[in-house]
């Protein structure tokens, strides 16, 4: 099976100090199968200085995931485990310290001279690229049991036992502009290459000088829903159901002033507004209420951009040789915006540079930028192939499939790929691509881990219906919530729909605790029967997986409300 070994290096940057101690076990079993013993701290003597150990050949292990320590209390740490190992165990041949990350000079060298205190034992210290190396020799059952996760195939749209190819998009605007700075330290294939190309220098000029991109833009009204019409009237009034949360009251398209102003941050709309694209084509205007945890409550405008994706072909050198890329024929395009479908088919050579790819090399080819239609295209199926943590965020790769159906437009110069053509061990090799397909294809996406508040629903006899969000003030603060239950309603559903969790110290039904001590994590729901009239009180709050406080988009809390509302009923 071909797969991408970076998976493995990803997973390790990835574990939490708290699982470390797990994988290592895991690990050990797998490399010492009848001969490693795991062991746990307990009672008053705790682990007595050994996380696990060889009973027969009697090697012992302590298994450390870093936590920003300095190299003092590092060294010292090491030098305890050691000592407090050789006092309380007897035969000890090889004691070996692993650790999630590459110690640094001073340690090692520390380490070196513990080797010369101790002459008669052997001292080991297992980094990350220990790990990985010891993981990758391992058969993929076993690397799938060590790492806890699927090995995903990787998928190729060349049919060679030489090359393989891939599309990736994403549009994870952070990671398109590390990739626009030659910044490959987050790509989520093994040593990357970045081709410069038209595209790429379109791309760098396009966001230069942009260090975020928000999709939507919010800008506080002082005026009343009411009077919003009177004010616009090119506004339309949204349908609503009656009984039900509102999240949107407006919708209409910006003007070119407001577009030129709102939005003066966001260079892909000052682009196309520069370049005479219709507005319609570029933004609209959503009003609702800024009620969204710890908001004002103000009436206000949302300006909702179009989601700004990036399309790379991925070549990889899958080979026991090194190979040189020559050109690849395709199909071009360079225009300010046009659909997937009025693209031209006019031919194109692009000369690559001279060098050589090694084995396990991956060249990143940016080949379009595109927007789709004021929604992030929709996930239909989809595996992680690797999960990691990147400054403040998670970064996931998946492999799967898209909707096709949605539609999309490019930006700038772009080109189809047809054929790769290669010199392999001094001979002219040339491999036919297949179309980009949103039916197979690889993403990235990134989380912030932000949340807002629980979510409340009420169930009827004809409707499942959203009532808004609960403890909405601040995270990690105990509230109330007072309501009375309305004629029709029988049950009751709080959903805890984000990367937060929820906790319900107790639920009052007219004045009487009847549960208490309920906790929802992500995906999570409770529900209780209630009555007409019935006076329900709850205490609580909820709390954030991370101290940063980053609020869910108002169309993502919508959508995920709508995908919540379908899947339960």
């Amino acid at each position: 099976m071909n797969y991408d070994p970076k998976i493995i290096d990803d997973y390790i940057k990835s574990i939490y100090y708290y699982n470390f101690q797990d994988f290592c076990d895991r690990l050990l079993l797998t490399l010492y199968p009848n001969d490693y013993t795991p062991v746990r701290a307990g009672g008053r003597n705790g682990d007595m200085k050994n996380d696990g150990y060889c009973t027969i050949s009697r090697i012992f292990f302590q298994a450390h995931a870093t936590r920003g320590e300095s190299s003092k209390q590092t060294k010292n740490k090491i030098e305890s485990d050691l000592k407090g190992c050789l006092e309380k165990w007897e035969d000890v041949t090889k004691f070996i310290y692993i650790t999630n990350d590459t110690l640094i000079g001073e340690i090692e060298h520390f380490v070196d001279g513990l080797r010369k205190r101790f002459p008669s034992l052997i001292i080991e210290t297992w980094g990350n690229k220990k790990l990985s190396s010891e993981i990758r020799k391992l058969k993929i059952k076993d690397i799938e049991y060590v790492i806890d996760r699927k090995i995903i195939p990787e998928v190729t749209i060349l049919e060679s036992e030489i090359l393989s190819a891939k599309y990736l998009i994403t549009n994870e605007f952070n990671f398109i502009k590390e990739i626009s700075q030659n910044d490959l330290s987050n790509f989520p294939f093994e040593n990357p290459l970045l081709f410069e190309n038209n595209t790429l220098k379109f791309l760098r000029s396009l966001i230069n000088g942009q260090s975020y991109r928000h999709t939507d833009v919010e800008k506080v009204l002082n005026i009343k829903e009411q009077e919003y019409v009177d004010n616009h009237k090119d506004a339309i009034v949204l349908p609503f159901e009656k009984g039900e949360y509102r999240f949107f009251y407006h919708e209409r398209i910006p003007t070119k002033d407001e577009i030129r102003t709102v939005l003066k941050s966001d260079n892909i709309s000052q682009f196309l507004l520069n370049n005479n694209i219709p507005e319609n084509r570029i933004s609209k205007i959503n009003t609702c209420y800024e009620g969204e945890c710890a908001g004002g409550g103000n009436f206000q405008e949302v300006f909702y951009l179009r989601p700004f994706y990036a399309q790379f072909l991925i070549v990889k050198n899958i080979s026991n040789a090194p190979i040189k890329l020559e050109t690849i024929n395709s199909f071009d395009n360079d225009v300010v915006l046009y659909s997937a479908q009025s693209k031209s088919e006019i031919n194109h050579t692009t000369k690559l540079p001279n060098f050589i790819i090694e084995p396990n090399q991956n060249v990143i080819i940016p080949i379009g930028l595109f927007l789709s239609e004021f929604k992030e295209i929709q996930e239909l199926e989809k595996d992680i192939v690797t999960s990691t943590y990147v400054p403040e965020q998670v970064q996931e790769l998946h492999i799967g499939k898209m909707d096709k159906g949605h539609k999309i437009e490019y930006i700038g110069p772009s080109i189809s790929p047809k054929e790769i053509n290669a010199i392999y061990k001094e001979r002219k090799i040339s491999l036919k691509t297949h179309d980009f397909s949103f039916d197979s294809l690889y993403w990235i996406n990134r989380y912030w881990q932000c949340g807002s508040c629980p979510h409340l629903f009420y169930v009827t006899n004809e409707k499942f219906k959203y009532q808004g969000e609960i403890f909405n003030v601040l995270p990690n603060h105990l509230q109330k919530e007072i309501f009375t239950i309305p004629d029709g309603v029988y049950e009751v559903i709080i959903a805890e729909l984000e990367q937060e969790t929820t906790l319900i110290n107790k639920v009052l039904k007219n004045g009487n605790v009847f549960d208490s001590d309920i906790l929802l994590i992500e995906n999570q729901s409770y529900t209780f029967s209630v009555s007409p009239m019935d006076i329900i009180e709850l205490e609580g709050k909820y709390t954030l997986k991370s101290n940063i406080k980053q609020v869910l988009p108002v169309l993502e809390k919508k959508e995920l409300v709508e995908k919540f509302k379908k899947n339960y009923a």
